[in-house]
């Protein structure tokens, strides 16, 4: 991992879009799905704009029509056959679905509850176009984790899996835990998100347990994740793939009342999302994300295993110098910079 592939060395094309191709992921043997053809479905948080502003700005940049559909918790609405397929915009769910909040007392706070796109899965080519509506999303006065101490918006990237195996899952889950501490300073996750619990790090002892022990099988994969990390709040959360390999075991882990969505996908949680910032881009975030998976796939995860390995509790126990340790492994320059 180059600090090229960290920082995302980027220039902007007409008409203001980041100008950034998306990486390959690693092409896996003998995987179900070829690298090329995985997909990605895409979540986009932000304030500043109401939900009738927001999806007019995406039917005017994707095209599609407008429908709204009535929930017990509030108008959902989406916009039907975009050229990105059904997009949908509603506020927060994390807002919405409060106890004891109406469809009046919902209406009177929208101005104060962040709005969401999600998109359906996607071709990794197509990530270009979400660059450019967010792009118009910010020109319209929408705004992203920089403005207000508070905003903590993020991006959250759901990536096909190669293959529901844990040979292919679990060296990706092992690279993003090592590098996690890496990954939230470089380029840096703000303040506003860190302290908040929605992209909580993965526990010591789960990063332990992958080293010494990585996984043989997904019965394996899925008790050492439920044992440590059993929790929707995790920077890559791995509970909607295991939902959709287990679901009965999942549900059982976490409740009845449990509402994972299953997937077989990658739930990548961390970055920000930067509107109006021309040094961001969700290509430029999925880029990070396609590092992490060539990491597991060659010879630098093992070199932060032994890395991780060789160096004192004490050191693992902080992630500044974890990070720091991450980067010389990597041959990343500017290590001094990590916050």
């Amino acid at each position: 991992m180059g600090e090229s592939e960290l920082k995302g060395d980027m220039g902007c094309a007409a008409g203001g879009a980041p100008d950034v191709i998306a990486a390959p992921l690693p092409q896996e043997p003998q995987a179900r799905r070829s690298a090329a053809a995985r997909k990605v479905g895409v979540e986009i948080e932000f304030g500043g704009l109401s939900v009738t502003h927001a999806q007019k700005i995406v039917q005017r940049e994707l095209g599609g029509e407008i429908r709204v559909q009535n929930r017990a918790d509030g108008p959902n609405p989406h916009v039907k056959a975009t050229a990105l397929g059904d997009v949908e915009v509603y506020l927060d769910s994390r807002y919405r679905s409060k106890p004891g909040l109406g469809k009046t007392l919902v209406a009177m706070a929208e101005p104060l509850i962040p709005v969401e796109i999600v998109t359906p899965p996607l071709k990794q080519s197509q990530l270009s176009q979400l660059d450019q509506l967010c792009v118009r999303l910010a020109e319209a006065g929408a705004t992203g984790t920089q403005d207000r101490v508070l905003n903590g918006f993020g991006v959250h990237l759901n990536v096909e899996v190669a293959d529901m195996t844990a040979e292919h899952i679990g060296p990706v889950l092992t690279s993003f835990a090592l590098l996690e501490p890496l990954l939230r300073r470089i380029p840096g996750i703000d303040l506003s998100r860190r302290v908040q619990p929605f992209i909580a790090p993965y526990p010591k002892a789960l990063v332990d347990a992958l080293c010494a022990s990585p996984p043989q099988t997904m019965d394996d994969l899925l008790r050492l994740y439920l044992e440590h990390a059993a929790d929707r709040n995790h920077a890559l959360d791995l509970l909607p793939l295991l939902a959709d390999y287990a679901p009965d075991r999942v549900r059982a882990a976490l409740g009845e009342g449990d509402k994972t969505a299953a997937r077989p996908a990658y739930h990548y949680r961390l970055p920000d999302c930067r509107l109006g910032d021309p040094d961001w881009s969700i290509t430029r975030e999925w880029n990070r994300w396609a590092e992490v998976e060539q990491i597991a796939r060659d010879g630098r995860l093992k070199a932060l295993i032994e890395g991780w390995q060789a160096r004192p509790r004490s050191e693992q126990l902080m992630s500044r110098e974890w990070a720091k340790h991450a980067a010389d492994i990597l041959g990343i320059s500017g290590r001094e910079g990590i916050a």
